[in-house]
């Protein structure tokens, strides 16, 4: 399976809460950076799922996002399922989910923070509680 799950523990959580905030306060702003960092601190549980890129899993090449048939495609879909899969069964256990993409998902300090591996990249943050 090309997709990989990481549970943060709370340094880490804080870590990406406040680069995430550094990032919004460079845009929005001061105020929204701190109301940001509030608000993102208060997210119970923090799951990062990524994907192995098939050159590095399977050691060969897996062609490109933008072919149709690719491998790259077909894992990247494959890991979009298995957290599609993950929230309908954390929903059918009485708890919710948000699937998030932003900004500092993609930042190059993000994978520092949460230990991605050469060969992963970032589907999503899944938050839960």
């Amino acid at each position: 399976e090309p997709w990989r799950f990481r549970l943060l523990g709370p340094a880490t959580i804080e870590k990406v809460c406040e680069l995430n905030a550094a990032l919004v306060s460079q845009k929005k702003g001061m105020t929204a950076g701190t109301k940001k960092l509030e608000r993102w601190l208060r997210m119970p549980g923090w799951l990062v799922v990524t994907c192995r890129t098939t050159t590095v899993a399977g050691g060969g090449d897996g062609g490109s996002m933008d072919a149709p048939a690719s491998r790259e495609r077909e894992d990247y879909a494959a890991c979009c399922c298995a957290i599609q899969n993950l929230c309908l069964s954390l929903h059918n256990k009485g708890m919710g989910t948000k699937w998030t993409t932003g900004p500092v998902n993609f930042h190059p300090r993000f994978g520092e923070v949460v230990g991605l591996e050469d060969g992963e990249y970032v589907v999503g943050t899944l938050w839960f509680g």
